[in-house]
């Protein structure tokens, strides 16, 4: 494949075979092989990634869809998570107060995988979490999906960079940010 450089920023060097990315809600996956497919009498082109977390399993992402190559990016080192961690954009109140709203936006979120916006709404959801159950009140099952889903997106690749399980993200996310 001669056109990487084209499909994304920091990806140009990473999209080869064998290397590992992270791919939307899925988490890291390395990428096995490129495969031509006929599709509809044109020949298109596929990188195919494994996920990590599901040995055996295939994505097949065509590599002239900027959509779906959109979600491909590049696994963080450990300096880059830090100062992610650390970073403004991690600390921003990101609490929508109306439901339906906050539905629309958590689901956009979590679509797009954005690392610090990510962290941002786990850091909203975990702090309104806290406030409903010292007011007594239940924390709506929708909200706890939504914790549950964007933590996901962040575990694996959090987990590997980190060189901790994944189980022990959540709580490494959390003491960052409250930092």
């Amino acid at each position: 494949m001669e056109k990487w450089h084209l499909w994304g920023k920091g990806l140009s060097s990473v999209l080869q075979i064998g290397s590992q990315v992270v791919y939307g809600i899925h988490g890291v996956c390395c990428i096995i092989d490129t495969e031509v497919r006929r599709i509809d009498r044109k020949n298109v082109e596929y990188f195919v990634l494994e996920p990590k977390e599901q040995p055996g399993a295939r994505f097949y992402v065509p590599a002239n869809n900027p959509v779906a190559l959109s979600k491909l990016r590049p696994v963080l080192n450990r300096a880059e998570l830090d100062a992610l961690l650390a970073s403004e954009e991690t600390h921003r109140d990101c609490w929508i107060a109306d439901e339906n709203q906050r539905k629309q936006k958590y689901r956009e979120l979590i679509n797009h995988a954005d690392r610090g916006a990510l962290i941002s709404m786990i850091r909203a959801l975990n702090q309104h979490k806290e406030n409903q159950i010292a007011a007594g009140r239940k924390f709506h099952l929708c909200d706890e999906n939504f914790l549950r889903d964007a933590q996901k997106v962040l575990r694996s690749e959090f987990s590997m960079v980190l060189g901790i399980p994944q189980s022990e993200v959540a709580a490494y996310i959390e003491e960052k940010i409250r930092e």
